[in-house]
Parts: structure tokens; C-alpha cells; sequence
């Protein structure tokens, strides 16, 4: 059995996700790759099975890929990033060193050694969710909205979680919560993407988080 295996979402991230692959390759000990693609448009499918990924297709959204990959997964750890290249194999490398102790290791923009290259809206965004979150839900790491994460597998390829979008991330955290879970929170630093246009939608996903937030008050 593989100790890991990297889970990456995509939709329409060819330019990227070949790099990324490689990079990780040279980063991480022998992992294996598990693309779940949103019936991209463009070569991403191509790229990533070039570099030896496995590919499968849902179009069920963000949320149901990740929970798909943590299943599909058969590695006692499962690392999951964003393939847009806005996440670096430094510092999952970062992750995978501080994997002892732990069941989830959260990479973080607001840990010490963390930050961010996104828009100073962005910046303020996701420090708001995050007090919104510590105050309501007391949720285990303070970057809830974070997307790069080594899970260790056993732990969560069960997780029964009411999400779509990226809202899956806090959700999530309670999972963790739930389950006693030892959790890491670990800094990183978040790039700009690589090729090609984001798919994040600031309106919609920030109601998400709200109506996450909602769920999860009081748990």
C-alpha cells in the first residue's frame, strides 16, 4: 500500500497541472496521483495522465470530488492541493514533515510562516471567516477556508458532510472535530494561480461558507 496519494480537483487547468505533478514528484516520497476532473475543455485530462495521474471524471462540484478522491485513495495519507499552481510543492513537503502526531495537517495563511499573493479582498475575506468560525463553530485550525490539507485517510474517507462548494473545507474541520482528530496547522504561502482564469465565484461561495457556518453553530 502507498503512503500517499495526492488528491487534485481540476477543471480546466492544463499548463498547470503537468508542472505541478512533476514538481510534487521530485518534493514527496513515490506518491501516487488521483486527478478528479470537472470535464475540463481544455488538455488537462491529456497532461495529467502524461505524468502517469490517474484520471476520473465528477461533475457533482468541488466538494463531492474531494470526498470522492478520499475514497478512491488506498495510501494511508492523502494530501489535497489546488492544481492552479497557487499551492507549491515546497510547502507540501511542509505538510507531509509534520505529519507525525496528527490526523489532518492544515496548510495555513494565517499561521506563523504563512501568507498570501491573493487580493487584499481575498486576504480580508478569509481572516473574517475565520474569526466568524473560531467564535461560532470552534472549529480545530483557524485557516478554515484553506484547501491544501494531508488527511490521514482512515480518519475521514467515512466523513458524512452537507457541502458543494469549497465550504467543504470547514465542514470538514468539524469531521475532525467530531472524530477527536489531532490537528496541525501548519504555514504556507499562497501564490497566484499559473495559466488560465480562476473559477472562484467571491458571491456564491462566500454564502456557502455562511450557510456552512449556520449548520455548524453550536456543534
Amino acid at each position: 500500500m502507498p503512503d500517499l496519494t495526492i488528491v487534485l480537483p481540476t477543471m480546466n487547468e492544463a499548463g498547470n497541472i503537468g508542472p505541478l505533478i512533476r514538481a510534487l514528484r521530485e518534493a514527496l516520497p513515490t506518491p501516487d496521483f488521483l486527478v478528479i476532473d470537472g470535464e475540463s475543455k481544455d488538455a488537462t485530462r491529456d497532461e495529467a495522465q502524461a505524468d502517469s495521474a490517474t484520471v476520473v471524471i465528477n461533475t457533482k462540484g468541488y466538494a463531492d470530488s474531494l470526498l470522492q478522491g478520499m475514497r478512491e485513495a488506498s495510501s494511508e495519507w492523502v494530501l489535497v492541493l489546488d492544481a492552479d499552481g497557487s499551492h507549491r510543492a515546497e510547502d507540501a513537503r511542509k505538510l507531509w514533515d509534520a505529519r507525525d502526531g496528527a490526523d489532518l495537517v492544515v496548510g495555513s495563511r494565517l499561521a506563523t510562516g504563512g501568507g498570501s499573493d491573493g487580493s487584499a479582498f481575498r486576504r480580508i475575506l478569509s481572516r473574517m471567516l475565520a474569526g466568524m468560525f473560531a467564535t461560532i463553530a470552534r472549529l480545530p485550525a483557524r485557516d478554515v477556508s484553506s484547501g491544501f490539507r494531508l488527511y490521514r485517510r482512515a480518519m475521514f474517507a467515512d466523513a458524512q458532510v452537507t457541502a458543494r462548494f469549497f465550504e467543504v473545507q470547514p465542514a470538514l474541520l468539524a469531521w475532525a472535530k467530531k472524530k477527536g482528530a489531532r490537528v496541525k496547522e501548519i504555514g504556507i504561502h499562497y501564490h497566484p494561480r499559473g495559466k488560465g482564469r480562476s473559477k472562484n465565484r467571491v458571491l456564491r461561495y462566500g454564502l456557502a461558507f455562511l450557510r456552512q457556518l449556520w449548520r455548524l453553530r453550536g456543534r
